[in-house]
């Protein structure tokens, strides 16, 4: 299983859709809140709500099934005990700190695809690709041009 994630684009539908055109064939497509869209313009991506996103329509967190365990994704990087102590869940994403994160702890991985607009990190804007089977999550971040 393939899936792109994006986070943090803050209104960029131009590098939005740049990051479509070069990826047109992944399983799934995520946005970790923070778009400044609504869910209908957004498509294909699927979009948590985020702290400067105000439609209505975005849900505040989702739960998908992939191949190695569920996948979690909120905005912001603080899960609730709840959802960090549920077996079920292997894969936690989550945007709001404008930087790329890929770690795993216990069998969990932890990741944030950094932002596409007002990077805060060292290596500038970017987004991730994950890799998913039954056995292992991959993740390779793609930087994008300055």
């Amino acid at each position: 299983m393939k899936i792109l994630i994006v986070s943090d684009s803050h209104g960029d539908q131009d590098t939005l859709n740049q990051i479509l055109l070069q990826n047109p064939r992944m399983d799934l497509y995520l946005h970790a809140g923070d778009s400044l869209q609504n869910p209908y313009t957004l498509k294909p991506f699927i979009s948590v709500k985020g702290n400067c996103d105000y439609d209505i329509n975005l849900l505040e967190n989702i739960k998908l099934k992939t191949p190695y365990g569920y996948l979690y994704m909120q905005h912001k990087p603080y899960f609730s005990s709840n959802v960090l102590n549920d077996d079920n869940i292997k894969i936690f994403i989550s945007g709001h700190t404008h930087i790329r994160q890929f770690k795993k702890i216990d069998n969990k991985y932890f990741i944030n695809p950094g932002s596409i607009a007002f990077s805060r990190d060292p290596l500038g804007p970017s987004y991730c690709i994950l890799t998913i089977d039954k056995n292992n999550v991959d993740c390779q971040f793609i930087n994008l041009s300055i």
